[in-house]
């Protein structure tokens, strides 16, 4: 019996100790803002599509900030051999015994190299930063719900919007093909900045949404969206769809050619 007790007391002391892990993971994920992917539940037209809060629809290529270029761009022109090795010898000429000749011969031309570095960073980056503002900046039309429509910057669409992409427009996040103007329900669009593929690719609205009358028909329709949780692989996706009539709830399975 006393071994018993004694190996029930290690197993309630081990669930415990696990619980308190999990217990501290979670609340390091909550205050550094991490949280693992989960799957999607997502309302149609609903003033509130979804319960949580996710990352914004913003594009950041810039490398740098305000405060962290100066010590970025000399931390990675250190970071090579070369560079370091004549900052090395710079900074030996300060000491008399170890000067051999004038000391502005070994600062002017590591201080030349690195002020053309960055320059050409700044400028770099600074390009970087006007091309993510014209994408961040691009106006998109949405669907409210009730059947009106406002205009949004890409940046400011979130997770349930209902959008209406014209011809030749740029889509601006990953989103579901309801419908389109053609009966047939199909468009042809290209993915090249997704995986620099440059031909046509042939995607299908979803039926139950391509039958609806109009747009301002779908922006007034309920029903819900189910999307698994976010993968690493751009080739495989699979949900539903829920549209609601009065006739009932209606569920259609969703792929990649949606």
């Amino acid at each position: 019996p006393s071994a018993t007790h004694a190996r029930g007391s290690r197993e309630s002391l081990a669930d415990g100790g696990a619980r308190r892990r999990g217990a501290f993971a979670r609340a390091c994920r909550w205050c550094c803002g991490k949280r693992e992917p989960e799957a999607r539940h997502i309302r149609l037209n609903a003033a509130r599509p979804t319960p949580r809060r996710y990352a914004r629809n913003l594009v950041v290529n810039t490398k740098y900030s305000f405060f962290s270029f100066v010590p970025k761009v000399l931390y990675e022109q250190f970071s090579q051999f070369f560079n370091l090795y004549f900052l090395v010898v710079a900074l030996s000429q300060l000491f008399p015994p170890l000067q051999i000749g004038l000391l502005f011969t070994y600062i002017a031309p590591l201080a030349f190299v690195l002020a053309v570095t960055m320059c050409k960073e700044g400028f770099d980056d600074y390009k970087r930063y006007r091309t993510d503002r014209e994408i961040n900046t691009e106006l998109y039309t949405r669907l409210t719900p009730g059947g009106g429509d406002v205009t949004v910057a890409a940046q400011d669409i979130s997770v349930g919007h209902v959008l209406r992409v014209r011809a030749n427009q740029r889509v601006p996040a990953d989103l579901l093909l309801l419908r389109t103007k053609e009966s047939s329900g199909i468009l042809f669009l290209r993915t090249d900045q997704l995986d620099g593929e440059t031909d046509w690719k042939l995607r299908l609205a979803v039926p139950s949404c391509q039958k609806l009358p109009s747009d301002e028909a779908l922006a007034e329709a309920s029903g819900g969206v189910y999307a698994p949780e976010p993968t690493a692989d751009i080739y495989a996706f699979e949900g539903d769809l829920t549209l609601s009539d009065p006739e009932g709830d209606a569920t259609e399975p969703l792929s990649l050619d949606n």
